[in-house]
């Protein structure tokens, strides 16, 4: 029963999408069900990472203020970083690098060291995936739905799973769309997936400043 709880639950908190979602469906448009699926795995590794972070009492530490302000300003740095690649990427027409335009963007994962590392990269300096998972099964341990330590492997299992199947879809359903075959419609995808990524970063920029005002 664990692990199907725990996919059920994994299933309705991917409905809340972020900044990966956005990017994982740009992948798929634009380089392929094959890459985003790439994608998906890292993302699912970082979150499997989290998730068994999450049962050390990572969720105590994450109260301090001054750790919740590094990793808030780290991830809304990074976040904002990666959105303005995009948009660079953008005026360049769809190509990183308009001096080598023969150089196939899908086997670079857009930013380098292919799909699978790009999961990897955007999922671990997103702050809200650490918060969201140690949040989540903090509150679970706390009120003592996991204290079986076989129940707690099968529904971290289950949320796992439940990433990949969501993903897994997304990056499927993201072939079909006829956007990526366009460059002009390429452009605007980097553009949009651009302003998402910046907008988060702003969000989280925001929540820094509340913080430190307090």
């Amino acid at each position: 029963m664990g692990f199907w709880k725990g996919l059920l639950l994994g299933l309705t908190l991917q409905l809340s999408v972020g900044p990966v979602f956005f990017a994982l469906l740009h992948k798929a448009i634009t380089e392929g069900s094959r890459e985003a699926l790439k994608m998906t795995l890292g993302v699912a590794l970082v979150d499997a990472l989290y998730i068994a972070i999450s049962f050390t009492g990572i969720a105590a530490l994450l109260q301090v203020k001054m750790l919740q302000g590094v990793i808030l300003a780290a991830g809304a740095s990074i976040l904002v970083y990666f959105g303005l690649r995009y948009w660079c990427k953008a005026q360049t027409g769809g190509k990183e690098n308009p001096a080598r335009p023969a150089e196939p963007v899908p086997h670079r994962g857009g930013f380098g060291g292919g799909s699978f590392a790009y999961g990897l990269k955007l999922t671990a300096v997103n702050p809200l995936t650490v918060v969201f998972w140690s949040g989540t099964f903090g509150a679970l341990l706390a009120a003592g739905l996991l204290a079986d330590p076989g129940e707690a492997v099968l529904y971290a299992a289950g949320c796992v799973t439940a990433t990949l199947l969501f993903l897994g879809l997304a990056s499927c359903f993201g072939r079909f769309l006829p956007l990526g075959r366009s460059r002009r419609a390429t452009v605007i995808l980097d553009c949009v997936v651009g302003a998402v990524l910046v907008i988060f970063g702003g969000v989280m920029l925001f929540r820094l400043i509340v913080l430190l005002s307090c």
